[in-house]
């Protein structure tokens, strides 16, 4: 069931994950001439919010909780574990220069087999010259270690995005996905803030 807001762990530690996946994409970087940057280690207590954005909790029960930008639209499929977060109505509106767009999965598979395979992929798209990695670090999210990419010359309606991979250290994994286009300090922000307030819920919880 689709609605609308308007109404619709333990630490993970990525180990061979680093020592392989990251080294491929540091590998890649001279047949593909991409350029990247480590990122720094993340938290929300060091990551600011642009003082004109108030964000506001959105939870989908037994899955997760996030804060969203006040007047977001959002949505949520509860049973297969995915929803969208929308700084504008894609139903009717095209996306402006400043907007965004953020899909979120769940899966029921521990991180440190889901991931790798997801990055295996994003590098095999990025040698193929369908985008650039711009830069990739461990952060911290709701607790959990995690890993965060950020991606350019995206094909498609937006031309950036950034994932952030987490898992909850009870076998499931959060992919977040947002994508966008202006690239000034404040959005990545806002977007780092929004992420980084990602928290599993338990279904006992």
């Amino acid at each position: 069931m689709i609605s609308r807001h308007i109404g619709f762990s333990g630490a993970w530690i990525i180990g061979s994950l680093i020592a392989g996946a990251t080294g491929a994409i540091a590998d890649m970087t001279a047949p593909a001439a991409i350029e990247i940057a480590a990122e720094p280690l993340l938290t929300a207590a060091v990551d600011a919010t642009p003082a004109a954005v108030t964000f506001e909790p959105w939870e989908v029960p037994d899955l997760f909780v996030i804060d969203v930008p006040t007047g977001w639209i959002t949505a949520a499929a509860a049973d297969e574990a995915r929803a969208v977060i929308a700084s504008y109505d894609a139903a009717t509106q095209a996306p402006q220069p400043t907007d965004v767009a953020t899909a979120i999965v769940l899966v029921p598979e521990p991180p440190e087999t889901y991931v790798p395979q997801q990055l295996d992929a994003l590098i095999e798209a990025a040698l193929a010259g369908e985008f650039a990695i711009d830069r990739y670090g461990i952060t911290s999210v709701g607790g959990n270690d995690a890993f965060r990419l950020w991606m350019e010359q995206m094909p498609g309606e937006f031309s950036r995005q950034v994932i952030t991979f987490v898992g909850d250290g009870r076998g499931r994994t959060a992919t977040i996905v947002s994508s966008y286009d202006d690239d000034s300090a404040a959005t990545r922000e806002l977007l780092v803030q929004m992420h980084g307030s990602f928290d599993f819920i338990s279904p006992e919880e």
